[in-house]
């Protein structure tokens, strides 16, 4: 049960049949209204003569599907039907997006001290992604809302272990990822600034400005914005050859730069 195309996904047959397993998923343990369940599987229940019976389909359309998977006795014990909503009784930390969560708190807490054990914690959670978060699911607000917080989880999840990577192996092993992402999500700023930090410690400053200045047209071109105080501050210290730039240990774990993209 996965957060990305994992197999119960791709099994599934039916947008909506996908859609209903989705929100029984990320609401493990939890009830799902019915409501929550017409908003997000019908744009206007309106439109439906019996939404309940409707509903009631497609539960059942997914009893099925579950029963085939995972046997009667998962089906009888864990799907629960109520009143007013629907339960999926599992634990969640079986679920990839609860376990990836999980994960990435437990390496957050560890970063400034044991840099090894929290870095080897975001890698196992980066690896529970297969692809984009909840591909093959065409819900409404609530799963296109988590799909998006998702991406940026993920996105701020591999930030912080190339922060890692940085503190622990050092700026020459980050330059070619940092390039990469930074291509990617030139929203980002954490990452360019990161990049022309790494290149200009690696005394390659000229291609440390050239960074800045490519990344400032395309910000300016694509999105109407200058860089943020932050990168062009950085850009200064690179000019000036401040010393405060100097030494892998300035890159510190309570210096967490924060870019466009980075939720607060």
């Amino acid at each position: 049960m996965g957060i990305t195309n994992a197999d119960c996904f791709t099994a599934v047959q039916g947008a909506r049949q996908c859609t209903l397993l989705a929100l029984l998923l990320l609401n493990a343990g939890q009830p799902v209204t019915k409501n929550q369940f017409f908003d997000e599987l019908w744009e206007d229940e309106t439109t439906l003569a019996r939404p309940g019976n409707a509903l009631q389909a497609q539960v059942a359309r997914l009893r099925k599907f579950l029963r085939a998977e995972l046997g009667d006795e998962f089906v009888s014990r864990r799907l629960i039907t109520r009143p007013s909503s629907y339960v999926l009784d599992i634990d969640p930390l079986d679920v990839d997006v609860h376990l990836f969560s999980s994960l990435t708190r437990q390496a957050r807490a560890l970063m400034g001290s044991d840099p090894e054990t929290a870095r080897g914690l975001l890698h196992q959670a980066l690896t529970l992604w297969q692809g984009p978060a909840l591909q093959g699911v065409t819900g409404g607000p609530i799963c296109q809302s988590v799909a998006a917080q998702l991406e940026e989880d993920r996105l701020s999840a591999v930030e912080d272990r190339i922060q890692l990577d940085i503190t622990i192996d050092g700026h020459a092993q980050a330059v070619g990822e940092l390039r990469k992402l930074a291509f990617l999500t030139p929203w980002r700023e954490r990452l360019f600034e990161w990049l022309m930090v790494c290149l200009y410690r690696l005394g390659r400053q000229a291609e440390a400005v050239q960074t800045y200045n490519e990344f400032r047209t395309r910000l300016v071109e694509e999105y109407g914005m200058e860089p943020s105080p932050s990168v062009k501050r950085c850009l200064l210290a690179i000019l000036n050859q401040d010393p405060a730039l100097g030494g892998a240990e300035r890159l510190s774990m309570a210096r967490r730069p924060v870019g466009v993209g980075r939720s607060a």
